[in-house]
């Protein structure tokens, strides 16, 4: 019994809501069904759907993306400040209400869809437009709800939310694609539709059901104008940086059908979402999974002048994560996806060793944003992602004008990453990390990393995609087991603080 108790103690420990080691390993938890569940699905859906059909499909969720960075002008993110609930439970109300504003708007413009198509040069997202607003009051409504959740540090639902969010999505989207419906792209934008649908009421009524009296209570118009004007700074600053950073993301996308003809477009789009997705995947829920702690911890961190120790924490164990997927897939990219989502779908491989560098550091440095915001430096941020979008907004259009697919995502690919790189360090300065200790995880784990990619090397003579595949797997574990040894990882987990886990 006395064991017993010791282990549901230590599970308690190593799972609490308080300092930040708890919450992030409860979301990575979660992030860990989730990329279980969608690294299975992939090599399903990659045999359901045609490249160009899982294209268009990642054409929709770019245009939600772009939209819903800017549909509650961003006063979500200002959930965390207020140190009353009664205050910080009337920005709930005023981002929806933004957003039901942004919604209307949107729903008349899709009655002009099939001119908006045109003019986007992609014709085949036309039918899908009129769908744009409804979802995007389903997504956002969710992602208000979330951040509610983890103000309250509700890790543990919010982990919940996020596999309940994949399972639905992959659920819908294998149904809609397998007999007896065999539906084309309508089923991949459909199951993206219900899996979020699925997710956000689960949010919604999570939020609800914790904190119903004190949401209630923050109703009105009144209380919703002194809090745009308090947090002014979200919408003005942070809203058009919110809209260049999304931009940045999907610009690629939205640049391909300008450069290249429908069928081409709709095939590399195909291939590249697919090459997101299974990079994206991973990096984008471990990033969302430190990211919300993070913002909790920041900001008590600031408040006592730590916030230099735990952002050097943060920024360790994100590179330590992400450093050697990147350099595997540069290598070993083409094999994998051949093997894992069939012959078809090599190219993604390709495309994916591109771009890795670039999604890799765009992870590292989206959760360490958080700190513009808790040093209230969101002009500063907004000039960063400013010069984000010219840089790669060059390198794609002069890419795509050189007719080559290829070299369009190899130039944007490159300045990706050292822009971000550049990101990062100032993002480093501002938070007050020392110059080496920004320095030494990539000396330190790059070193780690060279058993385990000369094993791929040595796989690639072989020219064998089994044996290249496996080779990526045995120095994946290589890997991290001398990264876990050399952190001493598991040490710090059985203890009863780690370091750097209370700001």
């Amino acid at each position: 019994m006395a064991r017993k108790s010791t282990t549901l103690n230590w599970l308690d420990q190593l799972f609490s809501t308080q300092g930040l080691r708890g919450p992030v390993l409860t979301l990575l938890s979660g992030a860990g069904i989730v990329m279980v569940i969608g690294y299975s699905a992939l090599g399903i859906i990659s045999r359901l759907y045609l490249p160009a059909e899982i294209g268009i499909g990642k054409y929709f969720v770019t245009m939600l993306t772009l939209v819903g960075a800017v549909a509650s002008l961003r006063y979500e993110d200002a959930l965390m400040l207020p140190k009353k609930d009664e205050d910080a439970a009337v920005l709930i109300w005023l981002s929806a209400a933004v957003m039901l504003l942004t919604a209307i708007l949107l729903t008349v413009l899709a009655i002009w869809s099939t001119e908006i198509a045109r003019f986007l040069d992609f014709p085949a997202i036309a039918p899908y437009l009129p769908l744009v607003p409804l979802t995007l009051v389903c997504m956002r409504s969710g992602k208000i709800a979330e951040f509610w959740l983890v103000r309250k540090r509700a890790f543990r639902h919010i982990s919940a939310g996020h596999v309940n969010l994949t399972a639905s999505m992959v659920v819908g989207r294998i149904g809609a694609g397998a007999p007896p419906i065999n539906a084309n792209e309508a089923g991949h934008i459909g199951g993206f539709i219900f899996g979020h649908v699925i997710a956000s009421s689960f949010f919604i009524w999570l939020a609800f059901r914790r904190s119903a009296a004190a949401i209630r209570a923050a109703i009105g118009w009144r209380k919703m104008r002194q809090a745009a004007v308090r947090y002014r700074r979200f919408a003005l600053f942070s809203t058009p940086s919110a809209a260049i950073g999304a931009i940045t993301g999907q610009l690629t996308i939205l640049l391909i059908p300008f450069f290249f003809a429908t069928n081409v477009a709709e095939n590399a789009l195909g291939f590249y979402g697919m090459a997101l997705a299974a990079i994206g995947i991973p990096i984008s829920y471990i990033a969302r999974s430190v990211a919300h702690p993070f913002f909790v911890s920041a900001a008590e961190a600031q408040l006592v002048g730590s916030l230099s120790r735990i952002t050097s924490v943060v920024h360790r164990r994100l590179i330590m994560i992400g450093l050697f997927p990147v350099l595997a897939v540069m290598l070993a990219g083409p094999d994998f996806f051949e093997l894992w989502l069939g012959t078809s779908f090599r190219q993604a491989g390709i495309y994916a060793a591109y771009i890795a560098a670039w999604l890799v550091l765009s992870s590292t440095v989206s959760p360490l944003t958080r700190v513009y915001d808790v040093t209230e430096q969101q002009r500063l941020d907004f000039v960063m992602a400013v010069l984000l979008l010219t840089s790669l907004s060059a390198a794609w259009i002069l890419g795509g004008l050189s007719g080559s697919i290829d070299v369009m995502l190899i130039a944007g690919g490159i300045t990706g990453a050292v822009v971000r790189g550049l990101q990062l360090v100032v993002i480093l300065r501002l938070a007050r990390v020392p110059w080496r200790e920004g320095i030494a995880p990539y000396r330190d784990f790059f070193v780690l990393a060279l058993p385990g990619l000369a094993l791929i090397g040595a796989a690639l003579l072989f020219e064998n995609k089994w044996i290249t595949t496996g080779a990526l797997i045995l120095g994946a574990v290589c890997y991290f087991g001398l990264a876990a040894w050399r952190e001493q990882l598991f040490k710090t987990l059985l203890s009863n603080q780690a370091p750097g886990d209370k700001a």
